[in-house]
């Protein structure tokens, strides 16, 4: 009996901490699905089935190792990796890489803000009218809320992703074969497969999701201690997220990729879910898409901000007040300002360069690797939670891949083989 005790004393302790620490690991890796990620899946879907979700084991390995490095650096360092960029390499590689960031970023936001302005429609809701307050509540959400009270809304948008599970379920698939056709994909798969395959790793490990949870982590100030907690949370995170994106994949590949829909959004998936498996599966990918479109829009300009702040010595936090971050706060609500004034334009459908965008992702993702293996082997800056082991290997195997394969691809495309 006093075993018994001790031992639920023990996990009651244990999920007291992994619930303090509950946080950057799971919403970056389910933020990573925003709505050019939900576009992405879903045009992938279409276009070759599950065997869109071929890489979704290792992927969701990558995504877990690289996020537990990014966290393992900054609760170590207590520094963000644009700091390490800036200290160990100078401000001209700081430029050239926030350049490099910010661009992919505003890609990121504009696919965001046109799923948002596409949700709105969907529900026949004034979408410019709607996209102006909301862009407008979370400018101010973002400047006066506290990171605890922000991180409260994080949570609770993720919410809106088991819709996507709810749909899966209406679309009645079997999952035997689910589970045959991602795993031995077939058809024709020619260089667009794999330029699709790297837009899908783009959008679910993405440089600003890396540089994202390294910020985050700094600003929740998790200790050494807390670390296992944390890991173990990055890996729930990363399991979810790809969880999420297997049910958009099964919900349209069911439907939409059977009767043979060429869809090239998320919105054109809704509509095309309802005469295929009924006005509550539309719904549901609609209400997906509104929660996937408001965290997205929300976290990646933060992502943009923490990056600058770090690489040019700025403060970046969202417990910092305006006057103090008031270039912190001046890039997130930027990126926002400049994709709202596009999306106000009526016949501009940001979904068209989705694919590029998250292929840039993708093919950005060499960068990161390489300072992400730089300062988590570097024994001066991680001491002895220098990476090592099994992380290590498939890490710098990875990288390798990736290279070749966004070489390879981007050849291809070039040169229109396939």
């Amino acid at each position: 009996m006093n075993n018994l005790q001790t031992l639920l004393r023990r996990w009651k302790h244990r999920i007291f901490i992994f619930l303090i620490v509950l946080g950057p690991g799971l919403i970056t890796a389910v933020a990573d699905n925003d709505a050019g990620g939900v576009a992405t899946y879903t045009v992938a879907a279409a276009t070759f089935g599950m065997a869109s979700q071929f890489l979704i084991i290792p992927t969701t390995i990558l995504l877990a190792i690289t996020q537990d490095v990014g966290a393992r650096i900054a609760v170590v360092t207590r520094k963000g990796l644009g700091d390490l960029i800036r200290e160990q390499f100078g401000i001209k590689v700081s430029v050239f890489v926030f350049l490099i960031y910010f661009i992919v970023n505003q890609g990121v936001v504009l696919q965001n803000i046109s799923g948002l302005k596409a949700s709105y429609q969907l529900f026949d809701l004034p979408s410019s009218i709607m996209l102006i307050i909301t862009c407008l509540l979370l400018i101010l959400l973002v400047i006066n809320f506290s990171y605890t009270r922000i991180q409260r809304v994080f949570l609770i948008l993720i919410f809106f992703y088991f819709s996507y599970v709810l749909a899966a379920k209406l679309t009645h698939p079997n999952w035997s074969m689910v589970i045959k056709d991602t795993l031995i994909p077939h058809g024709k798969l020619g260089v667009n497969y794999w330029f699709t395959l790297i837009a899908v790793l783009g959008t679910t490990i993405t440089a600003w999701g890396q540089f994202f949870v390294n910020s985050y982590v700094n600003d929740k100030k998790l200790s050494i201690d807390q670390l296992k907690y944390e890991r173990a949370e990055i890996y729930l995170g990363a399991l979810v997220t790809n969880f999420f994106s297997l049910m958009i994949a099964v919900a349209v590949s069911n439907t939409i990729f059977k009767n043979h829909i060429l869809v090239t959004s998320g919105q054109e998936a809704a509509l095309a879910l309802k005469p295929l498996a009924g006005n509550l599966a539309s719904a549901l990918f609609a209400s997906g898409l509104f929660g996937a479109s408001l965290l997205g829009l929300t976290i990646v300009p933060l992502a943009t901000a923490y990056v600058f702040s770090e690489l040019f010595g700025y403060e970046g936090s969202l417990d910092t007040n305006f006057k103090k971050g008031r270039l912190f706060y001046f890039f997130f609500s930027m990126q926002i300002i400049i994709a709202l004034i596009i999306a106000l334009f009526p016949k501009v459908s940001l979904f068209a360069i989705t694919l590029y965008v998250d292929y840039l992702n993708g093919a950005t993702l060499p960068i990161l690797f390489y300072f992400l293996i730089r300062f988590a082997e570097d024994k001066e800056i991680m001491g002895r939670y220098v990476l090592k082991g099994f992380s290590r290997i498939f890490l710098r195997v990875s990288a390798v891949v990736v290279t070749l394969a966004v070489a390879i691809s981007l050849l291809g495309k070039i040169f229109r083989i396939g």
